[in-house]
């Protein structure tokens, strides 16, 4: 087994949960920091300086045989969702550590500094995802860890001070102006197109980006026996033919490639015996192109409108995220291509239709990704599995790419 493997498996036994059930890390939990202090050292081992900002990112630097000027940004994340696999977001930090070790076993230094970083928080356990991300870009702050909960009811700033972090220092993490000009990330695919394709690496060229929402509908609860169906203010059913809207409007989407979900509902007063009164529900629509995407959006909320009016209910719409669709930097695109040549592969350009960092930071620099195949595009579960040599590669056709684009030409 490889470095990079025994790392991996080392990672997975930092959970909060049993290796039956998968692995559960979360942001800002001991666990996460147990884990994190691991990766620190790891980072030291591999020659490089390591730092943690304001809200708990962390990095690792390689100087540079040139001083000053920006430096390229290469990383994951490390927190996983509830039951998880092993790979997401952590593959994308160790072979990153991995990458730029062989870049530092050179025995020269890269033409510029090379940071491995590690974000917090990519998972949604607050809500929303990729919190290290926007706050490297300056899309946090301390009234926004405040108004943030876990399903707990735990606010990210009540999470952050129990590890003796403090909320109000959060905007210190906003990378300065010029500081990195490019960020790269390794993942798994979290889908199966190179798995059916037969391909062992994928060159993103764009990241969808979801339009999230929470739908509150309220009727009126009423007794389940004695209410006829005519007179009834059923949020439930009102919210169940919105959820259908959903997938009508994305079936409908010019581009073909948008999707809707409805990932979470929640009724109220949630008894078989009582009408439901109150209903929210989560959704979710993303698409690599933004003016489609928010035409799905807009055709679904009209629907949602006419329902509840039809009803005689009432609709709130309150926005969880609202993000922009990245299209990935054709240099590191070229990069990735002309190290999988070098490898004596071929990569399959590809879009993603996860969300990643990579998608935020791009507010702030070019961003480019490479995938590796998933096992029956398997992600977020205890089964998510890449075969180890596929694991392998991806590195090397990272540290081909990190050489490529830390070249002092570039």
């Amino acid at each position: 087994m490889s470095r990079l493997n025994e790392r991996i498996a080392r990672l997975a036994r930092i959970s909060a949960t049993p290796p039956d059930q998968g692995i559960t890390r979360e942001s800002y939990t001991e666990l996460y920091e147990e884990g994190l202090r691991l990766v620190e050292g790891w980072m030291a081992d591999a020659g490089l300086s390591t730092r943690r900002d304001a809200v708990g990112n962390a990095f690792g630097r390689l100087e540079g045989g040139s001083s000053g000027g920006p430096c390229l940004l290469v990383g994951s994340h490390l927190d996983t969702t509830l039951n998880a696999g092993p790979l997401d977001g952590v593959y994308g930090v160790l072979g990153a550590i991995e990458a730029v070790d062989r870049l530092r076993g050179t025995g020269s230094a890269p033409g510029r500094a090379v940071e491995v970083i590690a974000m917090t928080a990519e998972e949604p356990r607050f809500a929303t995802g990729c919190l290290g991300s926007r706050a490297l870009v300056g899309d946090m702050s301390a009234d926004v860890a405040r108004h943030l909960t876990d399903r707990d009811g735990t606010t990210l700033a009540e999470a952050m001070q129990g590890l003796s972090m403090d909320p109000e220092r959060i905007p210190e993490a906003r990378l300065p102006e010029g500081y990195a000009d490019l960020f790269v990330e390794l993942h798994i695919e979290q889908g199966a197109v190179l798995e059916q394709r037969g391909s062992r690496l994928g060159i993103v060229n764009a990241i969808a980006a979801p339009h999230d929402m929470s739908l509150t509908v309220t009727g009126t609860a009423a007794h389940a026996g004695t209410t006829p169906m005519g007179l009834r203010r059923d949020a439930f059913l009102g919210a169940a033919e919105i959820a259908l809207a959903v997938e009508a409007a994305a079936l409908a989407s010019a581009t073909g490639r948008t999707v809707g979900t409805v990932g979470a509902v929640s009724v109220r007063p949630g008894a078989n015996n009582i009408v439901p009164g109150h209903v929210e529900i989560e959704v979710d629509i993303r698409d690599t192109e933004l003016d489609p995407r928010e035409a799905v959006v807009a055709d679904m909320l009209s629907t949602a409108e006419a329902v509840c009016a039809r009803r005689g209910l009432e609709l709130d719409v309150k926005t969880i995220a609202q993000d922009t669709p990245v299209n990935c930097s054709e240099t590191v695109q070229k990069a990735v291509a002309e190290a999988c040549v070098e490898c004596g592969i071929e990569g399959h350009v590809m879009a993603s239709g996860a969300y990643h960092d990579a998608m935020v930071l791009a507010r702030k620099m070019p961003v480019g990704m490479l995938f590796v195949p998933s096992q029956g595009g398997v992600s977020h579960h205890p089964d998510e599995h890449t075969d180890p040599a596929d694991l392998d590669l991806g590195v090397d056709v990272l540290a081909g790419t990190l050489r490529r684009l830390t070249e002092p030409a570039l």
